[in-house]
C-alpha cells in the first residue's frame, strides 16, 4: 500500500503554512476544506464578491520578484472592492503552476500574498492548484459594504464632475507592482454618498472612462490641463498606459464643495472633468481615448 503523499499536497502545505494563522469572525471553514465556510453577512450590511487574475507574460515577468507577485495578485482585486466603498473580508486563490522550478518560486509569491493579506486583513480561506502553461494566480475576494451604499457606473448624470485620485501614468516599471489599493477612500466616499459613480482606473483613463460615461449613457469632456501627472510620465501614458489602479468617481456639482472641503486623506484629489449629455460625446482634445485591451 502506498502511503506517500502527493507531490500537490506537499508544495500547497509549503505555500500556504503561513496563510493558516489567520482566522475572521463567522469563518466556519477554511484552507484544507472542499469549501470555505462563512456565515453570511448581517442585514445591514450588502455582499461584494470580486474576482482577477494575473498571468505571467501580461501582468509581470519571469525576472518580477515573486513576492510582489503575489502582493499584486491581491492587490488587484482590491482595488476593485475600493470601488466599490467595501472592506475586504476573505479571499481564495488559485495557482496555475507550469513545472517545480514554478513550484518553488510559488513559495516567494505566497509570502508576498501573506504580507498583503495582513496588510489589509484579509483572510485567505481556500482555493485551488491546476497545472498550466504559464504561472498565474487567480484571486476571489468578498467583502462587505454598508447596505445600498456601494457606488456603480451608471449614476453619473449631465453636469457631473468628475474626480480621480492620485497621479495617472507612472504605472511602470514598477508601481504596478508596489500601488496601494484606495480601500479607505473608497470606504469614506461610499459612506459620505458622495459619488453617482466610480470606478478603478486598471486599464487606464481613455478605457475606464468611456465605460463609466456608456454604462451611464452621458458624454463627457476632460481638461488635459488638469491631469495629475506621475513623475516622468506624460498626457499619452496618462490616458492610456493603464495599471494606474486610481478611483475615478463622479460627483454632483451640489456635494463637489463639500468632497474638496472634507477630504481627509494624504492622497492627491484632482478635478479632471464634466460628464455632458450623450449627444455631446466623448471629449477628450487631441488624446487617444483608449487603454490596455486584453483582446487587441
Amino acid at each position: 500500500m502506498n502511503t506517500s503523499r502527493p507531490r500537490e499536497d506537499v508544495w500547497i502545505e509549503r505555500w500556504t503554512g503561513k496563510l493558516q494563522a489567520r482566522r475572521i469572525p463567522g469563518l466556519r471553514q477554511g484552507l484544507g476544506h472542499d469549501c470555505a465556510v462563512l456565515a453570511a453577512p448581517s442585514r445591514e450590511l450588502d455582499l461584494v464578491l470580486k474576482t482577477d487574475a494575473v498571468v505571467e507574460g501580461v501582468h509581470f515577468l519571469r525576472t518580477t520578484p515573486a513576492s510582489l507577485v503575489g502582493r499584486k495578485a491581491l492587490a488587484r482585486a482590491l482595488s476593485d472592492l475600493a470601488a466599490a466603498g467595501a472592506t475586504p473580508r476573505a479571499a481564495l486563490v488559485t495557482v496555475g503552476c507550469p513545472d517545480k522550478k514554478s513550484a518553488a518560486r510559488l513559495q516567494s509569491v505566497y509570502r508576498g500574498l501573506a504580507q498583503a493579506a495582513r496588510r489589509w486583513r484579509v483572510a485567505i480561506v481556500g482555493g485551488e492548484t491546476v497545472r498550466t502553461r504559464q504561472l498565474l494566480l487567480s484571486v476571489s475576494l468578498t467583502g462587505t459594504v454598508p447596505r445600498g451604499l456601494s457606488p456603480h457606473r451608471g449614476g453619473a448624470r449631465p453636469g457631473h464632475l468628475l474626480f480621480v485620485t492620485g497621479t495617472l501614468g507612472g504605472s511602470w516599471p514598477r508601481r504596478h507592482l508596489t500601488f496601494t489599493p484606495r480601500l479607505k477612500e473608497g470606504q469614506w466616499l461610499a459612506r459620505k454618498k458622495l459619488p453617482s459613480a466610480m470606478m478603478d482606473l486598471s486599464d487606464g483613463l481613455g478605457a475606464d472612462l468611456p465605460r463609466l460615461a456608456r454604462m451611464s449613457r452621458v458624454g463627457f469632456r476632460i481638461d488635459s490641463k488638469k491631469l495629475p501627472l506621475s513623475p516622468g510620465a506624460n498626457l499619452r501614458q496618462a490616458v492610456s498606459r493603464g495599471e494606474d489602479y486610481e478611483l475615478l468617481f463622479a460627483v454632483p456639482p451640489a456635494k463637489s464643495d463639500r468632497l474638496r472641503k472634507t477630504w481627509p486623506f494624504s492622497t492627491r484629489l484632482t478635478p479632471i472633468g464634466v460628464c455632458l449629455p450623450a449627444r455631446s460625446g466623448f471629449q477628450a482634445g487631441d488624446l487617444p481615448l483608449q487603454g490596455y485591451d486584453h483582446l487587441r
